[in-house]
């Protein structure tokens, strides 16, 4: 059923609805699509989101030709090259450029120009946009312009605005979001935490929705699933080992611990110590680290590169005791009493032939041995189908094929284990049985909402002190 507050946002052609995590905003935009007449067309930021509402609207039957379900950004490029004279995009532009916004402005300016008028409302009778807080001025200058020509309506929590974009600042949901799209209301009923049995938290969490957005925090006087224990601001991973743990932990419980945004060493060294995986960014810096050093290094440098890849992302590497085998193997092999093992041999061999295949061949052998396991999957194994898609068709470039890995990687979602140490940049959109936040995890109250809010039972923060303002 529609909330009254969206039913009253549909008195008018254009609207806003503050929806705080866990409050059904999903169903109410999927109910939307469904019950509107027409075709609407529905915009979100990620695929894993346009994943998210196109799953709700098969379960609740609503036939495919009433939605288009997309990215702002994959919708506003095949607009904008379409129709490049009106938009203005450059024929040189690529994906591999990052620029977006070059490619958000393209297609505000498409539709600002009329040109395309006609062919927008005879495709969609409206448009509803997720995940507003995430807008950034560029997107709202497009979603303004498409809100002159048809109906619009806009979902967000300005609470969870965490992301950055450079030059292109999110839009302010205040002084911009709610003047161009009147505010309906805000929803009020903690849906997911009803529905996971633990409904003290989601009430706990909405009633201190007024104290978070001014910046203030207080965990002791939280409910029993909130959980406080000072700590010191800065800890090392080994130190963090004996709090990473949930009370109430079940078989087929998921935990996730929030770690620095900033320290992706620092996560994969928490998650040595206490037996999960990473979260990673699909794409991330220690990716394409990697790929610059597959370019500009050989001989033994390059096999320190790949060692240094190896340690990060596999608990038992020992890379440090295999740099010093491959040393012996590639200046004194009659001295080595042992013989190398398919690992090492496999890495010396990238000193005589620095070629991808036996790079991918060292990576894949490093992951067969007794004792080794990955503690950055989503890293190790984005590196590897890399790889292979360049060893497979010889005529692809590195960064074509891990643009490729990466655009398929989110279009099949990500698999995230029961265990898990990632941020809040990186979990935003998630949820987990129980999560543990260290004190390097938040930054600002916007990232404490967010990483609070990704529990569905249970709540544990580590900080310095019970009661604080950010």
């Amino acid at each position: 059923m529609l909330e009254p507050i969206v039913q009253r946002m549909l008195l008018t052609d254009k609207g806003s609805v503050e929806a705080p995590a866990g409050t059904g905003k999903t169903e109410q935009i999927t109910l939307l699509a469904g019950e509107l007449p027409g075709r609407w067309l529905i915009l979100t930021h990620t695929v894993a989101g346009v994943e998210a509402i196109r799953r709700r609207l098969r379960k609740r039957q609503v036939h495919g030709e009433k939605t288009q379900v997309d990215t702002i950004a994959a919708w506003s490029y095949r607009w904008a090259r379409a129709f490049p004279v009106n938009s203005g995009l450059a024929s040189s532009w690529t994906a591999q450029s990052r620029d977006w916004t070059a490619v958000m402005n393209a297609a505000a300016s498409l539709v600002e120009s009329g040109a395309v008028g006609s062919i927008l409302k005879a495709s969609f009778d409206g448009v509803l946009v997720d995940e507003y807080q995430d807008c950034t001025v560029s997107h709202h200058r497009l979603v303004k312009a498409l809100s002159q020509i048809m109906r619009c309506y806009v979902f967000g929590d300005p609470l969870q605005a965490i992301f950055g974009f450079g030059n292109d600042p999110l839009v302010d949901w205040e002084s911009e979001t709610i003047k161009a799209f009147p505010l309906a209301g805000s929803f009020s009923t903690g849906h997911r935490w009803n529905q996971a049995g633990d409904p003290d938290l989601g009430m706990w969490l909405i009633a201190q929705r007024p104290n978070f957005r001014a910046g203030n925090f207080d965990f002791a006087n939280a409910p029993n699933c909130v959980t406080w224990v000072q700590s010191a601001e800065e800890r090392e991973p080994r130190d963090l080992k004996g709090d990473c743990f949930a009370k109430g932990m079940r078989d087929g419980h998921t935990l996730s611990v929030l770690h620095s945004s900033v320290n992706d060493a620092g996560r994969a060294e928490l998650a040595k110590f206490i037996g999960a995986t990473t979260v990673e960014p699909i794409g991330g810096r220690a990716e394409r680290n990697f790929y610059d050093a597959l370019r500009s290094l050989t001989g033994t440098h390059l096999v320190g590169a790949v060692l240094e890849l190896a340690g990060s992302g596999f608990a038992g590497a020992n890379a440090a005791e295999k740099r010093k085998r491959v040393e012996s193997i590639l200046n004194n092999p009659s001295r080595m009493r042992v013989p190398p093992t398919p690992a090492e041999f496999a890495l010396s061999n990238i000193a005589r032939d620095p070629s991808l295949n036996a790079v991918l061949d060292a990576l894949n052998c490093i992951a067969l041995e007794p004792g080794v396991t990955l503690v950055r999957p989503e890293l190790i194994n984005g590196v590897r189908a890399t790889l292979r898609h360049c060893v497979e068709n010889p005529d692809v470039q590195l960064e074509d094929a891990s643009w490729h890995v990466a655009n398929t990687r989110r279009e099949k979602g990500r698999i995230i284990r029961n265990r898990s140490v990632g941020s809040t940049l990186l979990v935003k959109g998630l949820e987990f049985d129980h999560v543990v936040i260290t004190p390097e995890a938040c930054t600002t109250r916007h990232h404490w909402y967010v990483a609070l809010t990704r529990a569905a039972k249970s709540v544990k923060i580590l900080s310095a002190k019970s009661m604080f303002s950010v």
